[in-house]
């Protein structure tokens, strides 16, 4: 029983000793485990390898489209400016193109020119007149029989209301103010290729001839329409224009030619622009001429806006420099301004803000303009002309007005010819016998008459300083502790021949000396004497009263004092105890 109970016993342990053994013989050595080890720390870092590597192949994939993205704008940025510079390429070609077809036509561009060329031709052959074609086929039958026709309305100036200083008031029965066209003049000033029609165009946004090629002749007049509001442009070739030179005198009637020019303008004009380049002495002189003659008359808008155009500059740092050396250092007592405009960017053809820079004195406004055709003068320009008609629209004048153009510059024309011939023969439109779509303005003289250039004051610059035949007092000024006095010769003259005025602390001398004698019924062989109307203005001292104390004319000179201005010193200030004391007493 025991034999038998071991057997399956001992059976039993001897397999399970078997299955450990197997077991056993299936697990990995130290070598196995360490070769697996080598494996996965290989397998990790080829992972490694392969992560970084996607790492920096997406890092240069970002900076591929960031570069991609960067010459995309660059791209974008090339073909606008490309197309900048078509645009300017094309305009300067058509300005060229307009330049050369407008010599044959010069009128079509603008509405009317009246062709002064010198003040005797008014005599012999006559001064053109010629309208555009176009604008005579807008009109109708009654603007152009008032526009073009030969029956000229004259109104007395003592009846009709013309305003002491020349220019045109309205008239009682409507004939100069109550036809025509409508719109404020503006007149642009300056001396000769100074880019006056340049600034007009950008101002009134038309294409009147401009450039080296052509000039512009007399008075030329073009009716536009700025953002709503009506403007009747005013140009002419300007001051100092060359000479044909025929005669020892050429010199001398273009001279006189051209103040003519001027002083018509100055009637007709409500606004006026004066366009320099460099701003010179002469220019300096011809500008407070201008401003002089300004505030003596009756015109609403007393400043002359100064457009320095600065058509060579294209570097910042040098416009500055000249505003800087040629405006601001100049007029001590001008103030620096600052004025945001919009206007439309060149560059972009969008709406742009930005701030212009301007500077003001008492009688001018100065603005600035850099070479058109450059980045500055794309950034500068068409905000200083935003700047400029914002000007013009925004200070009032009589804009609802209306005038006859012809009219208006005929009646300016013989007002005007008393101060320049002792013969005044009156101005009348005529028929040009050569060309039927032409007229003349021609003086009605008589066969024996000849209108002969007078004698004229003309320094050595060649600026005319007086109007000839004109009367120009001599003056002395003395100034001391106890008066300021004003002397001036007016030999011939009463106390009734002078009128005095004041402007705040500007004091104004008006008179005139009339000849004693009818100049077209007698014969004059010799004239030495000077006659005509003369205005002077003083600005007197701070120190001193705005208004004389003393005006006496004798013996042929006028004698005004002025006395120290002793307010401010004589100003006591008393404790209100004394002031009550004193009033119950």
């Amino acid at each position: 029983m025991d034999t038998e109970d071991a057997g399956p016993s001992d059976a039993g342990s001897v397999s399970g000793y078997s299955e450990l053994g197997s077991i056993s013989s299936q697990l990995p050595t130290s070598d196995t485990l360490g070769y697996a080890a080598m494996m996965l720390a290989e397998a990790e870092l080829r992972l490694e390898g392969a992560t970084r590597q996607e790492q920096e192949t997406d890092a240069m994939l970002l900076l591929a489209r960031r570069e991609h993205g960067e010459l995309k704008e660059l791209n974008k940025t090339l073909r606008e400016d490309r197309d900048v510079l078509r645009k300017k390429i094309v305009a300067k070609r058509r300005g060229k193109a307009q330049e050369l077809a407008v010599g044959a036509h010069f009128s079509e561009a603008y509405d009317w020119v009246c062709e002064i060329t010198k003040l005797t031709a008014v005599s012999q052959e006559g001064w053109k007149l010629q309208y555009s074609d176009n604008f005579l086929r807008n009109m109708t039958d009654a603007e152009r029989v008032m526009l073009i026709g030969t029956t000229q309305a004259m109104p007395n100036c003592e009846e009709d209301g013309c305003s002491d200083d020349g220019s045109l008031a309205d008239s009682s029965n409507g004939d100069i103010k109550d036809q025509g066209w409508s719109g404020a003049v503006v007149a642009v000033l300056g001396l000769f290729d100074k880019g006056k029609t340049f600034v007009l165009n950008h101002l009134t946004e038309s294409a009147l001839p401009s450039g080296k090629k052509v000039s512009t002749k007399g008075l030329s007049f073009k009716h536009v329409d700025v953002e709503g509001t009506k403007f009747i442009i005013l140009d002419s070739e300007g001051s100092y224009a060359p000479v044909k030179v025929e005669n020892e005198l050429s010199v001398v009637e273009k001279e006189m030619s051209e103040h003519f020019i001027q002083d018509v303008i100055f009637e007709l004009a409500d606004y006026f622009l004066c366009v320099v380049n460099d701003f010179t002495s002469l220019d300096q002189r011809y500008l407070d001429k201008l401003t002089r003659s300004l505030q003596n008359s009756m015109k609403v808008f007393k400043e002359v806006i100064v457009v320095h155009n600065c058509k060579t500059v294209m570097e910042p740092e040098v416009l500055q420099h000249i505003f800087e050396t040629q405006v601001t250092c100049i007029y001590g007592q001008g103030k620096l301004q600052m004025t945001r405009v919009a206007a439309i960017s060149p560059l972009t053809g969008q709406l742009e803000e930005k701030a212009v820079q301007w500077f003001k004195t008492d009688f001018s406004r100065h603005v600035v303009l850099a070479h058109k055709e450059c980045d500055l003068g794309d950034a500068i320009n068409p905000w200083a002309f935003s700047l400029l008609r914002y000007w013009l629209k925004a200070v009032f004048v009589p804009v609802n007005r209306k005038f006859s153009v012809l009219q208006a510059v005929l009646q300016s024309c013989n007002l005007r010819m008393k101060h320049y011939f002792k013969s005044h023969p009156e101005l009348v439109v005529i028929d040009d016998p050569d060309d039927p779509k032409l007229k003349l303005i021609k003086a009605q003289i008589q066969d024996n008459q000849e209108m002969r250039l007078p004698q004229a004051s003309v320094d050595a610059s060649g600026l005319l300083l007086t109007r000839p035949n004109s009367f120009q007092p001599a003056i002395d000024i003395i100034r001391t502790e106890k008066s300021y006095t004003i002397y001036m010769d007016v030999p011939g003259l009463t106390k009734h021949d002078v009128k005095l005025s004041r402007q705040n602390v500007t004091t104004i001398i008006k008179g005139g000396r009339s000849a004693p004698y009818a100049e077209l019924q007698v014969v004059v062989e010799k004239a030495e004497r000077k006659y005509g109307e003369f205005t002077q203005t003083f600005k007197i001292p701070q120190e001193y009263e705005r208004k004389w104390s003393k005006c006496i004319v004798s013996n042929g000179v006028l004698k005004l004092v002025f006395k120290p201005d002793n307010d401010e010193e004589g100003l006591q200030v008393d404790d209100e105890a004394g002031k009550d004391e004193a009033s119950h007493e």
